[in-house]
């Protein structure tokens, strides 16, 4: 009973310790979207957009690839500022690299600092992910609320 206690104890105090620490996004929560093939390109994928919104890291992605054309590929992420169905011209940002294995899976991850936000804080906007290589990729679009 006393070793439950103790336990017990620990945990409220780890709770109220990273209470005030560690919150989620209230603005846009962590997103998980499909990357599918285009023009009839094999396997698909996923990318996983979080806002952490701290100090250091603001937002994190990671890609992943799965049955892809194996190779090498750039991640390129589309975010259109004036339109929130990913229409007119995009700002590109080239994100991270994923190379694949032989059976054509693969990941990769991009943090961006607050700075790296900073023209577009306190927007919303619609993103739309792309990854080009031996085959091409995408997402759907999304729309981003950045605090």
């Amino acid at each position: 009973m006393r070793k439950m206690l103790v336990v017990v104890a620990a945990a409220s105090v780890l709770v109220l310790t990273f209470d005030r620490t560690a919150a989620a996004d209230s603005a846009y929560h962590t997103e998980r979207l499909a990357l599918s093939g285009l023009s009839g390109a094999p396997g698909g994928g996923m990318v996983v957009n979080a806002h952490a919104n701290g100090p250091n890291v603001y937002a994190h992605e990671i890609y992943t690839l799965r049955h892809a054309v194996p190779g090498t590929y750039q991640v390129v992420l589309n975010i259109f500022a004036t339109s929130l169905s990913c229409d007119g011209t995009p700002i590109e940002i080239e994100t991270a690299e994923i190379s694949t294995n032989a059976t054509g899976n693969g990941r990769a991850d991009v943090k961006f600092t607050p700075e790296d936000a900073e023209g577009l804080r306190g927007s919303t906007v619609s993103i739309r992910w792309t990854v080009s290589g031996p085959a091409t990729y995408a997402t759907g679009c999304t729309v981003v609320t950045l605090d």
